[in-house]
């Protein structure tokens, strides 16, 4: 608190500070700092990615109910002699881009930065070109297609299927699915519309069906069912 205290007068921009510990000492960390002025939030350091959405979503709610939401950073990535691969290695990065990148931003979270065992003698940051890609795609979806300043965690609406959501509920949902089951999302009353985007490649929404609200209704199938994960955007019509 005495560092946080003495950076803030510091820092004439007021940048964010936030807070790096152990996996370990999460709890104790960071719960003696929810509320306090000069924190904003943690910087998570996690030995398995699939701990991150509910690690986001946990903080994220936790510093709300204190009375200064945080921003909730993924720093880290497990196991701790790895990180993130490169290419040659994991081409398609599919358990990072899951459950680290739209984990964090499915939670509500703020973002990643990416860890590699290899980054002190790292050279060529070309070696890990693909989740540089990948990473702008997440960014590029949550930046043209969402509110998502106004939107907040609400997997308790998906009632079918391997997902998470995201919603302004009324308005606008975006499902992250990662499973083979078909998606169901309970819907407030309204009509809404399908779209898919996919988190691998980007490009444009693909149309998919529409529904009809309230209670729960299968979002469709994907455009290509070779994908193991899709963005599915649904607003009100």
């Amino acid at each position: 608190k005495a560092f946080a205290d003495y950076i803030r007068k510091l820092d004439p921009y007021k940048h964010p500070i936030v807070i790096h510990t152990f996996p370990s000492e999460r709890d104790q960390v960071y719960g003696s700092l929810l509320g306090y002025p000069a924190i904003d939030g943690p910087s998570l350091q996690l030995a398995h990615m699939d701990e991150t959405h509910a690690e986001t979503i946990q903080w994220v709610r936790r510093s709300a109910e204190a009375g200064k939401p945080w921003f909730v950073y993924l720093d880290e990535i497990g196991p701790p002699d790895v990180g993130v691969r490169a290419d040659a290695d994991d081409p398609c990065h599919d358990n990072v881009r899951i459950h680290a990148l739209w984990g964090n931003l499915m939670g509500g979270g703020a973002g990643c930065e990416w860890f590699f065992q290899s980054d002190i003698h790292c050279e060529d940051w070309r070696l890990r070109d693909h989740m540089w890609d990948q990473t702008r795609i997440a960014l590029e979806f949550f930046q043209k297609h969402l509110p998502f300043t106004d939107m907040q965690p609400h997997d308790e609406l998906i009632t079918t299927g391997q997902a998470w959501c995201l919603a302004k509920p009324g308005q606008v949902y975006v499902v992250y699915a990662f499973g083979e089951e078909p998606v169901q999302l309970k819907f407030e009353k309204g009509r809404y519309q399908v779209s898919w985007y996919d988190p691998q490649t980007g490009g444009e929404l693909i149309p998919g069906i529409s529904v009809k609200g309230p209670g729960p209704q299968n979002l469709g199938n994907p455009p290509n069912s070779a994908r193991k994960d899709w963005a599915i955007l649904v607003k009100k019509k």
